[in-house]
């Protein structure tokens, strides 16, 4: 890792490099994602101990948020920027965003509601959480993802595949 940026700049840079200022000043204050999308407190302890990492090496890197011993970072020098997600002990990059931001939003939302449908999630919340990331189409994703379960199960087998689609949909890649 060339830098670690530090925590006094992490905002202005993420928004910046572009991601909407909605994400960044909601990061860790969502209710609904308080174990999803955390502050980045433990990225600025662990980061000086892995910046070693492979993955890491010739970035200067800003931490995006936490997500228990996950972290979704911006990496970039003067020839590469990417939106990543790593996690301690394991010096691979386990998805990379490149430098959409809407992809990540997605994936936080994706998330939320696969893990919430089945505790009384409804459009009216989504579309609320969505807002406060700043993500426009939460709405419509909503919609996309509310379909009967054994369709859901179906596609959810082909995960990958399926969030392409979405994202497609969406028109965000």
């Amino acid at each position: 890792m060339n830098k670690l940026i530090p925590i006094e700049e992490r905002k202005s840079e993420l928004i910046r490099f572009g991601a909407n200022k909605a994400f960044v000043e909601n990061i860790g204050k969502i209710d609904e994602l308080k174990y999803r999308v955390e502050n980045v407190e433990g990225a600025y302890f662990y980061f000086p101990t892995i910046s070693n990492y492979k993955i890491l090496n010739g970035l200067n890197i800003i931490p995006i948020y936490d997500e228990g011993e996950s972290f979704r970072v911006f990496g970039y020098n003067d020839a590469d920027q990417k939106i990543f997600n790593i996690e301690l002990e394991n010096d691979e990059v386990y998805k990379d965003y490149g430098t959409n931001w809407n992809l990540l939003l997605l994936d936080i939302l994706f998330q939320y509601f696969n893990d919430d449908v089945e505790d009384g999630l409804n459009i009216e919340i989504f579309k609320r959480v969505g807002d406060q990331l700043g993500f426009d189409k939460s709405e419509h994703l909503y919609k996309l993802l509310d379909i009967p379960a054994d369709e859901y199960n179906e596609k959810y087998e082909k995960l990958d595949k399926w969030k392409k689609e979405l994202a497609e949909t969406l028109e965000i890649l």
